[in-house]
């Protein structure tokens, strides 16, 4: 019995020296592989590192590149003879440059750089370069105005298609160092740019030695020490080819990667230490140690008791397992894999591993199983769900006795071929205790690739599918919303002032302002209407800019006469000021402007409680492009204003503050969002800030083109002294600059008191006034009260002028009578400040004639022309409107009649034809083509007629409301020399049968 015992425990002695031998030789094959896996990993990573960083030096050499030539252009724009090159130039010009300094070479290699140091440049490269007309990049060890290493990138300056100079920036040594250094895992790295050669261009290494200059030298030695040679190294560069090389040199070991810039000549090398990988393997092999440790222990515990166990239950597992088998073979083409895995012994055993490599047997432990297969899932994502899902702990808690089964649904990567497979595992509880906890489950394994794939695809399908009718319900709503935003601002105007206009029918005055400011608010309103049919530009979702001439104090009076009603609605206060205006006259989209402004003070409005205050601030700023002025519109009230987190979101579409104070405000959440896309189309920037509960200002700086105005003689106003009452200090110099401006001295006081005191002295003193400028709403002493005292101390012939930002029509009379001459609009611009005082002190202004006056003023009598218009009413204004003017004017109702019209008169009989495009019998295209088709003698049906060469040359103007750039076209392709749209503006009326008659 003894020696039974002896051998026994000899035996099992035997089998655990076994396994710990082959737990050692696992652990240093672990080593070994594990080492390698990082060693490559790490390369991997070198290369990836250095080509991301590649890319990015190719993008900025590029951008470099760009922005010196610009430089250059931007310099020659500013050029009007070689004598104008100069320093101070290209010292402004540096100001907007990412480079370190900036320099200009003349012919003969005299060179400056930005701060004003002087060199002689002729024998550097850079200078020879781009005098020959060649633009590029070099480096040198020796900068000129440095003495250090400077990457400098160079373009030629030319005049009138020559060369004068060279212009070039650079980056120094310091700051090729910092864009080139590098961390790898908290450690920095070596990068060198450098030469085919191998020359060191830049580096960013903290280890370089000055003495060092060719990239070859850093590492090698002169027989090699790393897997490459030096000579191979040295072709590797030559011929501009990607190598990754390991090093041993001065500066350490490690792997080194090499590899070209594109579209440059250089090549970039990367260093990744030794060190690092060092350290990470000594991490893993650690973790490993562990790992292979605590393996080795429960291995040794588990072989102890499975050795009892295993004895016990071999036969009965052998027959259960037949038993299984039989029942399974009858399925087992469905599917995959068949495994019965025991949960309390934690094993597993397979009946059918279709698709199993031999690195994982058919039975065994159930943690080695698991461990198999998370190293096959497709991504991390999904081995972190996997490996909570085939736990024993989840497989007891889901396999409840009311779950009669559980389906998992993964990928796997096939580690050979790369593909991704679909796989759907499923688990039938086989054993339960006697507390009906699952104890053994078979899974059941099916290929669902092709399924998975066809409902992948149908899915993405109907996701593309509703992404494309949402964003198109989407586009459709925002479109309606912006415009019923947009079109009932100045349509509420309109019907507004129809309605005093009404009440004030027998005041010509009133009636007058009214339909002036309706015809702005109708134009404003036309834009509108025809952004809308403009179907080409909903489509693409881009909507241009119009260039014209165009006035700002126009567009400011049109802004405020169509907020004006709302803001007094309301009862709020409207602060209007201007500063440094030097140019009124410019070129841009004044409707386009105008739609910005109402958004904002429409806003403003909106959400300013009664009795606040809305504020419109408007300043000409330094421009920084030449023939452009640069304008600064600031939009400020005391309204609710806006939390921070919503400040951020004010721009996006349908944004709209949470806020109960608010939430009663009419708006679709769009306006701001079409104020920031008009301000980009326009090259401009909009800024806001806001605090909640105390208001918010905007700020809009647009740049738009200058041109030339109208030219003043303002000799009769020189010297002449002003005063100026307004309760606002701001207002009173602002105002004040205006009048110095024009050559007026003025004074100012901030009350109505103080003005009536100021004019008494000054009429004592014998040093009067020629004029008194009064703000309508002062408190204490108003605009017309002072008015009526000051007009008791002075003469009648002086004038008094009543400044106002609201409407003054209902205070006009009143105003009339106390003595005031004349009424100005805040802001106080300059070209309306000199028509005003020209007319009431120099009398020498003319007042602009208006549409009828116009039309009194134009003499076309002894000329016919032919109007073609199928509207009875339109037909019937057109020949009034027309025979103001004096003309002949006959009618056709369609464009078959006007053609009949035209045969049957004589040559020269009609001079002119307007003709309308949608008519029915014959449209005004076909009309057109019928015309100039007579010339040729080919009648409106085709038939031959006799030829009417009068008729090839007779102009044909569109009158029509296809007012688009397509129609233009199209009605220039037919034959018509004109376009005008519907309404027929009177002067353009004019202007064209001035052109054609």
């Amino acid at each position: 019995m003894m020696e039974t015992d002896n051998k026994t425990r000899r035996g099992r002695i035997l089998i655990s020296l076994v396994a710990l031998a082959l737990v050692i030789i696992a652990f240093f094959l672990f080593i070994t592989m594990n080492n390698e896996r990082i060693s490559e990993q790490n390369a991997k990573y070198l290369q990836g590192s250095t080509e991301q960083s590649a890319r990015r030096i190719n993008e900025w050499m590029t951008d470099s590149q760009t922005e010196v030539k610009l430089l250059a252009s931007m310099y020659e724009s500013t050029l009007e003879s070689v004598a104008d090159i100069d320093v101070d130039g290209i010292k402004q010009l540096a100001e907007y440059t990412k480079f370190d300094y900036t320099t200009i070479s003349l012919s003969g290699g005299r060179t400056f750089d930005n701060t004003g140091k002087e060199g002689d440049a002729s024998d550097r490269e850079y200078y020879l370069q781009g005098m020959e007309g060649s633009s590029g990049v070099c480096a040198t060890d020796h900068s000129l105005f440095y003495d250090d290493l400077s990457v400098i990138f160079y373009t030629p300056l030319y005049f009138q298609g020559e060369v004068v100079g060279v212009i070039s920036g650079a980056y120094r040594e310091g700051s090729m160092e910092e864009f080139l250094r590098t961390y790898i895992f908290d450690e920095q790295t070596n990068t060198y740019l450098v030469e085919r050669d191998g020359a060191v261009v830049a580096h960013s290494s903290t280890t370089y030695s000055n003495n060092v200059h060719n990239a070859v030298d850093l590492y090698l030695e002169e027989d090699g020490s790393g897997n490459i040679s030096r000579t191979e190294l040295e072709e590797a560069f030559r011929n501009g080819t990607s190598v990754t090389f390991t090093y041993q040199g001065d500066s350490g070991s490690g792997t080194a990667y090499v590899m070209q810039v594109a579209n440059y000549d250089w090549m970039l090398m990367r260093t990744f230490p030794a060190s690092i990988t060092d350290a990470m393997q000594a991490r893993a092999n650690l973790a490993g140690l562990v790992l292979v440790a605590l393996v080795g222990g429960a291995l040794a515990l588990l072989a102890g008791f499975l050795l009892v166990q295993t004895m016990r239950q071999r036969s009965k597992l052998i027959s259960e397992s037949e038993h299984v088998t039989s029942i399974v073979n009858s399925s087992l083409a469905l599917f995959q894999r068949f495994a019965v895995i025991d949960l309390e012994k934690n094993t597993y055993e397979y009946l059918k591993d279709e698709g199993i490599k031999d690195d994982l047997p058919r039975n065994g432990e159930y943690h080695m199983f698991r461990y198999y297969w998370e190293t096959r899932f497709c991504d991390d994502g999904e081995r972190d769900r996997m490996k909570v899902e085939l736990t024993p702990e989840y497989i007891r808690e889901h396999l409840t006795p009311e779950m009669p089964y559980l389906h998992l649904e993964y990928r796997l990567h096939d580690q050979e071929t790369g593909e991704v497979k679909w796989n759907q595992a499923s688990m039938i509880p086989l054993q339960r205790d006697s507390a009906g906890v699952v104890t053994s489950v078979l899974l059941s394994v099916q290929d669902v690739t092709d399924v998975k794939e066809r409902e992948i695809a149908q899915h993405n399908a109907l996701q593309d599918a509703f992404n494309e009718a949402e964003r198109a319900s989407r586009a459709k709503t925002d479109f309606l919303n912006s415009m019923s935003h947009d079109i009932r601002t100045p349509m509420n105007s309109i019907m507004g002032l129809t309605a005093i206009a009404s009440m004030y029918v027998n005041d010509p005055e009133r009636v007058k302002d009214c339909l002036t400011k309706i015809t702005t608010s109708s134009r404003h309103l036309l834009g509108l209407i025809n952004e809308v049919l403009d179907m080409a530009k909903i489509e693409s979702g881009n909507l241009g800019l119009s260039e014209e001439d165009f006035d700002l104090p126009e567009t400011v009076e049109s802004l405020l006469s169509i907020m004006t009603p709302q803001i007094n609605d309301k009862k709020l206060n409207l602060k209007v000021e201007i500063a440094d205006i030097k140019h009124e006259h410019v070129v841009g989209d004044p409707m386009r402007l105008q739609q910005v402004f109402v958004n904002i003070m429409g806003n403003s409005v909106k959400f300013t409680p009664e009795g606040g205050t809305v504020s419109l601030r408007i300043k000409e700023l330094p421009s920084r492009v030449k023939g452009s002025g640069c304008y600064e519109f600031t939009f400020s009230d005391t309204g609710c204003g806006m939390s921070e987190d919503f400040v951020k979101t004010v721009f996006e579409p349908f944004t709209r503050a949470n806020d109960s104070r608010v939430t009663k405000v009419e708006g679709t959440g769009l306006g701001m969002s079409i104020v920031r896309s008009v301000v980009n189309l326009m090259n401009g920037t909009i800024d806001v800030k806001s605090k909640l509960g105390e208001g918010t200002t905007f700020t809009v700086t647009v740049y738009m083109k200058l041109r030339e105005g109208d030219e003043h003689d303002l000799t009769s106003l020189e010297g002449l002294r002003v005063l100026v009452a307004d309760d606002e200090e701001a207002a009173c110099e602002s105002a004040c600059e205006v009048l110095r401006s024009i050559g007026m001295e003025p004074d100012y006081v901030m009350s109505g008191d103080d003005a009536v005191a100021a004019v008494r002295d000054s009429e004592k003193n014998g040093r009067s006034y020629v004029a008194i400028i009064l703000d309508w709403k002062m408190p204490g002493k108003s605009g017309i009260e002072a008015a009526r005292e000051i007009r008791e101390i002075v003469s009648e012939d002086m004038p008094i002028i009543i400044l106002s930002a609201y409407d003054w029509t209902a205070v006009e009379q009143e105003a009339r009578s106390v003595g005031v001459d004349a009424f100005i609009a805040k802001p106080l611009f300059r070209s309306r400040l000199v028509h005003v005082m020209k007319g009431l002190i120099a009398s020498d202004e003319p007042e602009p004639a208006s549409e009828y006056e116009v039309l009194q003023q134009s003499d076309f009598s002894g000329h016919r022309i032919l109007l073609t218009e199928d509207n009875s009413i339109a037909a019937a204004i057109a020949l009034d409107i027309m025979g103001m003017t004096g003309l002949e004017v006959d009618h056709a109702e369609n464009g078959r009649v006007a053609v009949d019209m035209l045969l049957n008169a004589e040559p020269g009989y009609y001079e002119l034809v307007f003709m309308d495009i949608q008519m029915p019998v014959m449209n005004g295209y076909e009309a057109a083509a019928a015309i100039r088709a007579a010339a040729e003698g080919k009648g409106p049906d085709g038939e031959a007629i006799d030829p009417r060469p009068d008729l090839g040359t007779i102009p044909v103007v569109a009158l029509t409301a296809d007012a688009f750039a397509d129609d233009v076209a199209r009605a220039r392709a037919v034959g018509m020399n004109a376009h005008m749209s519907k309404p027929m503006e009177i002067e353009l009326l004019v202007k064209t049968l001035k052109e054609w008659l």
